[in-house]
């Protein structure tokens, strides 16, 4: 942990001590997998809400982003893969079955829709995200939503929403650079607390690592088992980078 105006800010290499500590201990399992991504995204909230309040005391920020403003949910959205079963297991959960099948149809959909298209085509063809709920604009998958997702925090409603209307994915929006350092943090001790345990860990785009955990038999035991399972949807990390510069 390091200390930022009074906040401790998560580091890559606490964050991985504290991971593989909890693997060393409770095994390597689906179960212990997802109960780690709970963990990680209820630790970011906290840390998110502690960070809004240091960076309003100390630098002024005050974040304007609300339900309902979903501009900078038109891009691609980098997560990994444990993250990506975290979600899909949410989906088969949360959902009524009707409701469930069709947003997962959706969510195909756009992954076929898109595949191959970086963040800033996304952005340019407004193609949403599709858990972006249409006509209100909340996202249907807040309460899981990803890392990457939890760390936007624009200081600037006008400057988000004349990036969109303009279609330019360039126009800077003021935001804290703190926000996405629990992040990486995170992302980094998935990959150092998972890979030496054997397992292929790297960015996927989500929409399409969920398109392949539903088309491949037993998604979750193979990967576990070491299977490469998302390597068609794996982010080469100079597109995850421009991806969360655009989001900026």
């Amino acid at each position: 942990m390091t200390a930022h105006d009074n906040l401790i800010v998560p580091t890559p290499e606490g964050a991985t001590r504290m991971l593989a500590r909890y693997f060393d201990e409770e095994g390597l399992s689906g179960e212990t997998l997802l109960n780690a991504v709970d963990l990680i995204l209820q630790r970011t909230d906290v840390f998110l809400d502690d960070a809004l309040a240091v960076t309003k005391a100390t630098n002024g920020f005050e974040s304007a982003c609300a339900a309902g403003c979903g501009f900078c949910c038109h891009t691609l959205v980098s997560v990994s893969p444990p993250e990506a079963f975290f979600i899909a297991r949410h989906i088969e959960t949360a959902f009524e079955p009707e409701a469930r099948d069709a947003l997962k149809a959706r969510v195909i959909a756009y992954a076929e829709r898109t595949a191959g298209m970086d963040g800033a085509q996304r952005y340019i063809g407004r193609q949403a995200c599709p858990f972006l709920r249409e006509g209100d604009w909340f996202c249907g998958l807040h309460t899981a939503r990803p890392l990457v997702c939890r760390a936007m925090h624009s200081g600037s409603l006008s400057d988000c929403k004349r990036a969109y209307e303009t279609r330019d994915a360039t126009v800077p929006a003021p935001t804290m650079a703190v926000f996405f350092e629990n992040t990486k943090a995170y992302i980094s001790a998935y990959v150092s607390a998972l890979r030496p345990r054997g397992l292929k860990v790297y960015p996927v785009e989500l929409a399409g690592a969920l398109a392949t955990i539903w088309r491949e038999p037993d998604a979750m035991a193979r990967w576990l088992n070491g299977d490469d399972l998302f390597d068609d949807v794996r982010l080469e990390a100079r597109e995850v980078t421009r991806t969360v510069a655009s989001q900026k």
